[in-house]
């Protein structure tokens, strides 16, 4: 298994032809649990069911569509397909508002087809890292927070003639470290001791 990161300037330029939040988008608020995307190439059979039914229509291939609006936990089940003239990369944003999640994105090829190699790459909010093989995790995806854009792209690389993939993004709380619950916590306290005394 082959990883490396793209230039930032090439992957800028990659990603140029999803970018773009659009009115139009799709948005989901309050979502935590599991999600899964349908249509395109699917979700792998072994996923977990969709927390509450959670299951959104192709996703397209710009960034702005779907957003979920993130509160917790969550974890994205999708597919795409690098087969002319039926190719499928998948875009979509997530914002995490003021939390913070780390990011770990899997990979593997569909077991029905041929070949069992497949390669692409993931762009979140700019920034590409690659991948090849049969399948893999990529833990290096990084703490992130806010509105972030992702796009999965599996017709960059050679891989020929057919890909078709399953993938998978798990976003995770990053707990506040103890000293930052104590901290909230005194400032918590101080706020309303001040109120008391106005009062």
């Amino acid at each position: 298994m082959k990883l490396h990161k793209l230039t930032i300037a090439g992957a800028v330029a990659g990603a140029a032809m999803f970018a773009g939040i659009s009115a139009q988008a799709a948005v989901f608020n309050n979502v935590s649990g599991v999600i899964h995307e349908g249509g395109g190439a699917g979700t792998i059979s072994t996923a977990p069911a969709a927390s509450s039914g959670i299951t959104i229509s192709d996703f397209s291939t710009t960034t702005a569509d779907p957003l979920f609006n993130v509160i917790g936990d969550t974890s994205i089940y999708g597919g795409v397909r690098h087969s002319s003239p039926t190719n499928f990369v998948d875009g979509w944003s997530m914002d995490f508002g003021s939390g913070v999640y780390d990011l770990v994105f899997n990979w593997q090829h569909d077991e029905k087809e041929t070949p069992k190699v497949v390669d692409g790459r993931i762009i979140v909010n700019g920034v590409a890292t690659a991948f090849s093989g049969v399948s893999g995790t990529i833990l290096s995806l990084g703490s992130v927070t806010g509105l972030v854009t992702f796009v999965v792209d599996p017709i960059f690389g050679s891989v020929k003639p057919t890909e078709d993939m399953h993938w998978d993004l798990h976003a995770t709380v990053v707990p506040l470290p103890a000293g930052g619950v104590l901290l909230l916590t005194g400032l918590a306290g101080l706020a309303m001791v001040r109120r008391r005394k106005n009062a």
